[in-house]
């Protein structure tokens, strides 16, 4: 399918229709007879999610793209080219090639790479996608990743992997031994074989317990993208331990760069209390990192209560790595009240740790989503609060 795709009547197709609705064109199919049309309609598909999630692959000439749920799942460059930052030297490998997105940005960092993938199709198509980037010192192995190791003389720099995170029945899998490559059954030759590993997973896994089942690791990041975890990063190398260093991100706010351990997070003996003038929400990044009282105690703050992952403050504390915001006042859902506060009845609504969803509260009162007013539902010492807020 490769080459039906690079001929220049389908690359021209894929560029000319590239605005134009996917199902409109697939009910053209008749008109198109010579285009092989479901699979250039995937392509444009793709190709307008890399415009701006990928400008490098977007701008470069005869590429082959991924499906588009497999782009959307990928990394961005963004988060790839933060990976590539960390490490750089002669040698890496990428067990776990797939579209070779990740290997072609850490591509970048070292002299050679060594891209290994187990579907054949899938090395195919990033032999032809890493010569249309230029990358001209990589090594392509259609293998299992074990097999690989086993196989190569090679020495790494830098090992990376991204587990592909489903079962047997395309169920979606968060633990680390329901991975594949079993990462943990790898690891002694992984260590054996690379200076360093770097394991990219799924947002969802549980920092703690993948720390537990790898014996360690020397740093765990949480990669967030405009308050969006997108990505959790454990690096392994001979300084891993059962206490690493967490650093919480956000890579589209620069206020957000917070680092702590969980040893330190343990022995915090952190005050509970009441809302106070400022109330701030750390950035996701840091609540998935689990520094609910490390944030307190940096920062000089009050948490409103155990569960509510809400902090509170009599004055304002600055480069709050979140959002800070000023107390208007405590209201009620009374409609009623709420006009008064609230004339345009347009305000931002934030649940932690209170019975009534966010759908909820807009169906009992009627309020829009929007405006310069915000509205956060909560538990502190006292009980359930609703105060109305504004940006500090």
């Amino acid at each position: 399918m490769i080459e039906a795709l690079l001929t220049p009547e389908v690359q021209k197709f894929i560029r000319d229709h590239e605005n134009d609705d996917p199902a409109t064109l697939m009910l053209r199919a008749k008109q198109y007879a010579d285009i092989p049309l479901k699979e250039a309609v995937e392509q444009i598909q793709s190709r307008k999610k890399a415009k701006t999630k990928l400008p490098t692959w977007y701008s470069a000439t005869d590429l082959i793209y991924p499906p588009p749920l497999s782009l959307e799942q990928s990394s961005s460059a963004i988060t790839a080219e933060y990976k590539a930052s960390l490490f750089s030297g002669e040698k890496f490998v990428d067990l776990t090639g797939g579209m070779g997105i990740d290997f072609s940005f850490l591509s970048k960092s070292f002299k050679k790479g060594f891209y290994v993938e187990r579907q054949d199709n899938l090395v195919e198509i990033a032999r032809h996608n890493m010569s249309c980037l230029g990358i001209t010192s990589a090594e392509f192995y259609n293998a299992e990743a074990e097999d690989f190791l086993n196989q190569t003389s090679e020495k790494f720099d830098l090992i990376f992997l991204d587990p592909a995170r489903r079962g047997n029945h395309d169920q979606k899998v968060f633990r680390i031994e329901d991975c594949e490559p079993n990462v943990l059954s790898l690891l002694p030759l992984m260590k054996s074989k690379g200076k360093s590993i770097l394991m990219k997973t799924s947002p969802l896994l549980d920092i703690k317990g993948a720390i537990k089942d790898l014996g360690g690791a020397s740093q765990v990041h949480v990669v967030a993208v405009n308050n969006e975890v997108k990505e959790l990063l454990f690096i392994i190398d001979d300084k891993a331990n059962e206490n690493p260093t967490i650093k919480a991100i956000d890579l589209t706010n620069s206020e957000v760069g917070f680092e702590f351990n969980y040893e330190e997070e343990q022995g915090i003996n952190l005050a509970h209390g009441n809302i106070e003038s400022y109330l701030y929400e750390p950035n996701v990044s840091i609540l998935k990192a689990g520094a609910f009282k490390s944030i307190a105690s940096q920062f000089g703050l009050i948490k409103l209560h155990v569960n509510s992952h809400l902090y509170t403050s009599k004055t304002l504390a600055n480069n709050f790595p979140g959002r800070s915001f000023k107390v208007i006042s405590e209201i009620s859902f009374n409609k009623k009240e709420l006009r008064k506060a609230i004339p345009n009845m347009k305000a931002n609504i934030t649940v932690r740790n209170y019975p009534m969803t966010v759908d909820q509260i807009r169906k009992k009162t009627g309020l829009t989503d929007g405006g310069d007013l915000y509205i956060f539902a909560t538990t502190d010492q006292t009980g359930k609060k609703v105060v109305l807020c504004e940006k500090a």
